[in-house]
């Protein structure tokens, strides 16, 4: 197994107290005026936390979108709050979705922690959240608790959403109370040399089973898919008839969710294993939308993070995809 050499296993140990800190970088960060809809424009770990708070406020009057790419693709006016979210502040696309954002009179705020961004909030005299690097090598992908808890501290002082600084505390304290490494480092040797498929129930697919198969993308450097219940019980699973890949299915139950979905889940998973495919079962753990998430996030950063070793790689670095910026210009 390799040595891990970077901060990456820091990072992961760390993640608990995100919640917290986001509440510093957020203080005194707010804008003025009634908001009737939230937009998240970003790009890879800077977008997914929008997902996340989506999911979370989708039982409140506040409606929130995710645009990834160079412009908002949702109607916003001055009555919209659209967080420009980009951990390095350099993303071309989310720079570029800033000024559309402005040109349409919205409301701003950046999420950041510097770059480009950080100088155009000067420049436009713009609101600001800067997220402070833990060490030199914190990886973007990892500050998924920073992001989340910056949007919900801005809310609530921008009197969008009722103030919830008790429950990011509690949130971070959740999490720390959880011991997932040893489980996380047997998942991972189950999976060697298999393809992971995350499914879960439908409410939970963009923001937990999306983000869990980026973390085996990212981390482990391995392909990775994802779907959800019930909606792949009539059609993807048929792909599963005529086998032509060694996969591992990886299935996040919710203890409190539809019944019919959990049985769903118990019957594809006999008739996968009946098939010779291994089936993980795993219960969601906590006792809300978001303590539900982030404690799976966070078992899966250990999962992804050790099968990666389990492969002899570096979990730090993404050439591929600094490659492809490079060659983009």
């Amino acid at each position: 197994m390799l040595i891990d050499k970077s901060n990456m296993l820091e990072s992961i140990k760390r993640f608990p107290g995100q919640f917290e800190k986001s509440i510093e970088f957020a203080d005194g960060v707010r804008v003025e005026g009634k908001i009737n809809k939230v937009v998240i424009a970003g790009m890879g770990g800077s977008a997914f936390p929008g997902d996340i708070l989506k999911a979370y406020l989708s039982d409140t009057n506040v409606p929130v979108e995710v645009c990834r790419g160079y412009s908002i693709t949702t109607p916003i006016d001055a009555g919209s709050l659209v967080f420009i979210s980009s951990f390095s502040g350099n993303t071309e696309e989310t720079i570029s979705s800033l000024h559309d954002a402005m040109e349409k009179k919205a409301q701003v705020v950046i999420v950041t922690a510097g770059g480009q961004l950080e100088e155009l909030s000067r420049e436009y005299n713009l609101p600001i959240a800067k997220i402070i690097k833990e060490f030199p090598t914190f990886q973007p992908r990892a500050a998924t608790g920073y992001f989340m808890g910056i949007f919900i501290s801005v809310l609530s002082n921008s009197n969008v959403i009722p103030e919830q600084k008790a429950d990011l505390i509690n949130l971070g304290n959740f999490l720390a109370g959880c011991e997932f490494e040893e489980e996380a480092k047997q998942l991972a040797k189950q999976l060697i040399d298999c393809i992971p498929i995350v499914y879960t129930h439908d409410f939970y697919e963009m923001p937990l089973a999306r983000v869990v198969k980026i973390k085996f993308n990212e981390n482990s450097k391995v392909q990775a898919f994802h779907n959800s219940f019930p909606e792949l019980n009539h059609n993807e699973m048929m792909g599963f008839t005529n086998i032509k890949g060694k996969y591992h299915f990886i299935i996040l139950d919710d203890p409190q969710g539809h019944e019919r979905i959990r049985k769903r889940i118990q019957i594809f998973g006999r008739l996968m294993r009946d098939n010779g495919l291994p089936v993980s079962i795993i219960e969601m753990q906590g006792d809300n939308v978001l303590s539900k998430i982030f404690g799976s996030i966070y078992f899966f950063e250990y999962v992804s993070y050790y099968l990666a070793l389990e492969y002899g790689i570096d979990p730090t670095p993404v050439d591929m995809v600094e490659d492809f910026k490079m060659a983009l210009g």
